[in-house]
């Protein structure tokens, strides 16, 4: 919340967060300082390239031991597959270290965006050890 406060005080950007109160304590420090980079990092890349109106972020519960952090913007969205495969000559890391940081949550990382349509970052994040077996394995659900 105060880094929505920041943003709308500094930028003038709107940052809308919804984050499910219950879902946060469930979370080690270490995981919740991970997922708070994430969604910083995804915020401040749609503050800086997407041109968007509103920046929403929220966190919460999908499954009894799985939460979801999405962030979506109504900006002017990018070509995913140009940045990944040149995100070294670009010199923008903000993807990968994303990915990395998911993996260090043994989360996974969804990244969609649509030219003109605005993007959406979404991260499958385990509460459980059973939850990061059934991610690995590739099913978000029982």
């Amino acid at each position: 919340q105060a880094m929505a406060e920041k943003m709308i005080e500094t930028y003038n950007q709107n940052v809308i967060i919804d984050a499910d109160p219950d879902v946060v304590p469930e979370l080690e420090m270490g995981k919740q300082a991970v997922v708070f980079y994430i969604a910083e990092e995804a915020i401040n890349n749609a503050r800086k390239h997407a041109q968007a109106s509103h920046i929403w972020a929220r966190l919460k519960r999908i499954e009894v031991d799985l939460a979801l952090l999405e962030i979506a913007d109504d900006g002017v969205g990018f070509n995913v597959g140009t940045v990944d495969a040149y995100y070294d000559k670009r010199g923008s890391l903000g993807m990968v270290n994303m990915r990395e940081r998911a993996e260090l949550v043994n989360g996974v990382i969804q990244i969609d965006s649509v030219e003109g349509k605005g993007t959406r970052i979404r991260v499958l994040i385990p509460l459980t050890s059973e939850a990061a077996d059934r991610i690995r394995s590739g099913m978000n659900t029982r």
